[in-house]
């Protein structure tokens, strides 16, 4: 009988857990909190251009993320710095802070989590260079169900200045044709007739055939590199479209500085991507600068 007595205790430890933290079993949110990125917190930019944030995060008591709101008045440069505290030793050695940006088409530009080379700082810090004007959210979220944090937001805008922009107007601005000179009166004969066909019906003046337009040749154009990020098989680069209205899928880009070409695809209205035999060092001394071709 001992060794059942001992048996039930033993079973009765491991149902409760020994009166030691029970595990959560809920995702961390509260249930009204379907959608928390609908109601993020606005973050006002000073005369600086700064901003900050302070908070704690806790996966057990259902506060597992945050999400902030950040207006950009025009192109610029976007740069933050988080800091963060996890739960302790013993209770999640594995912890991490994650954080994303999201651009104000709720695509995800910049990650970091514990998929990422930064895992486990407790300093992490993103610069996005080239940004468009608009409503961009940053989202804090804890990733073990144990996790609670301490956190500090830090974020700078820098907006570009008119000097810095670059264009290559008038490289790509078609010439306007030669156009005939038009009379201030009609200078139609009095005893002009249009020609005329017979058909099987109905007479149809013969129709004026149509000039055909020319095409212009495709033209060398250049891209700035806005973000770049080490991924299997090589280090992915984001171009931003907003610096050429020339990129398209499956044109040829080459770095200066950099062996070997390669082609640009998953282009949208804002960005394209490809995936180079380079390393980050080598992008940055070629002034995040790419060179396209047909």
């Amino acid at each position: 009988m001992r060794w059942i007595v001992s048996l039930s205790i033993a079973l009765v430890c491991a149902v409760t857990a020994c009166g030691g933290a029970q595990i959560p079993t809920h995702n961390g949110y509260k249930p009204k909190e379907a959608k928390p990125w609908k109601k993020p917190k606005a973050l006002k930019f000073d005369d600086k251009g700064e901003a900050k944030a302070e908070g704690d995060l806790s996966y057990p008591d259902m506060r597992r993320a945050r999400w902030y709101e950040l207006s950009l008045p025009s192109s610029g440069q976007l740069t933050l710095a988080l800091n963060s505290n996890g739960p302790g030793e013993g209770v999640n050695d594995d912890f991490d802070l994650g954080m994303e940006v999201l651009d104000p088409s709720y695509r995800v530009i910049s990650k970091s989590d514990l998929e990422d080379e930064d895992a486990h700082n407790i300093d992490k810090k993103k610069t996005l260079v080239e940004l468009a004007p608009g409503k961009y959210l940053v989202h804090l979220y804890l990733q073990g169900r144990m996790d609670t944090a301490d956190f500090s937001l830090q974020v700078a805008f820098k907006p570009t200045a008119a000097a810095e922009m670059k264009s290559n107007f008038p490289a790509e601005v078609l010439f306007v044709p030669v156009l005939p000179q038009v009379p201030l009166q009609d200078d139609t004969p009095r005893n002009y007739h249009p020609v005329v066909v017979e058909k099987h019906g109905p007479r149809h003046v013969r129709p004026t055939p149509a000039a055909t337009p020319a095409v212009a040749p495709a033209a060398t154009v250049s891209a700035r590199i806005i973000n770049v990020q080490i991924v299997a098989g090589g280090t992915q680069i984001t171009l931003g479209r907003g610096t050429t209205t020339g990129a398209n899928d499956g044109m040829h880009g080459s770095i200066r500085g950099v062996p070997g070409a390669f082609q640009i695809g998953g282009c949208n209205e804002r960005t394209c991507t490809a995936t180079i035999k380079a390393t980050p060092d080598q992008i940055k001394s070629s002034d995040n600068m790419v060179t396209l071709t047909p």
